[in-house]
């Protein structure tokens, strides 16, 4: 049915039109699977291949949607039929594979390439560094960096991905070393090297040498504008506001040569912080007649603050506006509205942010799962529950805990348990394991409710699932199971 409608359209298909309806896909956050199907009809018709462009723009699509095996089985194909010739077959599989969190794959590639004499362009090379040193890959980087700059390939991005490669391993000196190097060489610094070196400092706590470094920088004539966005951005998620707001200043920054902006969301921080909105809003005007848009941390620290006054109706009118107002929302943004949301009795909005941060690659903490769990069974919601729950499981996304063990728990502990068993086999159905905590939460509902055959087969399968049983759970499943005779 797609391909017919398609069809009727009587489109004419090239690089720039296929890229400019991926694009749309991409910023709507909607549907990624329409993204794909329109991929797929397009590579499909006659006089038009797809570029490494189109390849590209797709996979990282797929790759913010967490759509790792499906990104997987589109390269098998690549791999078997080879019927794209005007794409760089042996670079696409490399940087593809290193896209879809394979960069092991993606080495294997690189060394049968360059075993028959093949090498990666520039962009190839780029990319797979990237992802070796995002997979924490740090030697293997390292000898794709020696590569880079043998062939003279070395560029802003060279600089990005070597000193985000030292954050990670916590070395500073050395990060700090290199920039300083490239700077005093005369080589043009990228401001998103230093900002990488910024944001790392910050996650250390370690605040005040990132100013340091910012101040360092900007006498360099460095473009630091995103990194004073990055470190007022970490100060305010940290609650330093007003820490941060007496170091700048005793160390007089305002009045040095910083970024316009980064004035302007001290003054917006620093009004919220006195309550004075309506002067919050005269100055959101004057930037605006400036010609200068607030960015993600200024509009992220002012959703925020209406999230803890309690002023959640405007709150939320902002965050339904954030197209318009090309408003990013970060995770610290996104649980801090959940959970007000919740607090207030609003679930369905509740239920809506947390379903938009999970398609936008941000999964909540536990306790913003475990309130909208919560409060999602008062409301008794268990559709939007099972919904929610599968929703997240299919994405592949990776929090730090299990996904539906909250929900579940307080199913049972709203004696649901009929819903909380389905919900368990709906998450059995995609291979996915519960915590060993959760199956107690089951057996016992269901001992205390005299079903001691469902029971003792969950206790049966929490043993094959590897957690071992009290003697207290033996004990209730036993007499359970004799009350019912």
């Amino acid at each position: 049915a797609t391909d017919l409608a398609l069809s009727h359209l009587n489109l004419h298909l090239s690089e720039t039109f296929v890229l400019q309806v991926l694009s749309y896909g991409r910023s709507s956050s909607q549907d990624v699977l329409s993204c794909l199907k329109f991929f797929d009809w397009a590579g499909r018709q006659p006089g038009f291949n797809h570029t490494r462009a189109t390849f590209f723009t797709l996979f990282k699509i797929l790759s913010k949607a967490k759509f790792m095996p499906l990104m997987l089985d589109i390269l098998q194909d690549f791999m078997e039929h080879r019927r794209i010739h005007n794409v760089r077959f042996h670079d696409t599989l490399v940087w593809g594979y290193a896209l879809a969190g394979k960069p092991e794959m993606a080495l294997q590639l690189f060394g049968r390439m360059r075993f028959q004499g093949l090498d990666l362009d520039t962009f190839a090379y780029h990319v797979l560094l990237n992802a070796l040193v995002e997979e924490s890959c740090f030697d293997a980087a390292d000898m794709i960096a020696k590569q880079i700059s043998m062939r003279g390939l070395q560029n802003g991005i060279t600089h990005s991905i070597l000193v985000k490669c030292w954050c990670k391993q916590n070395k500073f000196k050395e990060a700090e070393a290199y920039l300083r190097r490239l700077a005093e060489s005369r080589k043009p610094v990228d401001g998103h090297s230093v900002s990488i070196m910024v944001n790392a400092l910050c996650k250390g706590n370690r605040f005040k040498h990132a100013a340091t470094l910012l101040e360092e920088f900007t006498e360099l004539n460095v473009p630091m504008e995103h990194a004073y966005g990055i470190w007022l951005q970490n100060v305010v998620q940290s609650g330093r506001l007003n820490w941060s707001l007496d170091f700048i200043n005793s160390r007089k920054l305002l009045y040095r040569n910083v970024p316009r902006l980064f004035q302007y969301n001290v003054l917006v921080l620093k009004l919220l912080s006195e309550y004075r909105l309506n002067d919050v809003y005269e100055l959101l005007i004057e930037m605006e007649k400036d010609g200068i848009s607030p960015d993600k941390v200024t509009m992220n620290a002012i959703l925020c603050f209406f999230c803890k006054v309690g002023i959640v109706d405007v709150a939320i009118e902002l965050y339904n506006s954030r197209s318009e107002l090309r408003l990013s929302l970060n995770s610290t943004t996104y649980s801090s509205l959940i959970n007000d949301l919740c607090w207030n009795g609003v679930i369905d909005e509740a239920y809506r942010v947390l379903r938009n941060s999970i398609r936008e690659g941000y999964f909540p903490s536990k306790n913003t799962f475990t309130h909208v769990a919560v409060a999602l069974c008062r409301e008794a919601k268990f559709d939007m529950i099972k919904e929610l729950v599968i929703f997240s499981l299919e994405r592949k996304v990776k929090p730090r805990y299990a996904i539906c063990d909250p929900f579940i728990v307080a199913l049972c502990k709203a004696n649901r348990i009929e819903d909380a068993y389905l919900l368990h086999g709906e998450v059995c159905r995609i291979n996915k394991d519960i915590a060993r905590e959760t199956y107690f939460h089951l057996i016992h509902s269901f001992c205390r409710s005299n079903r001691g055959d469902i029971a003792a087969t969950l206790l049966f399968e929490m043993q094959e699932k590897g957690h071992k049983p009290t003697r207290t759970l033996f004990r209730s499943v036993i007499c359970s199971l004799c009350d019912m005779e």
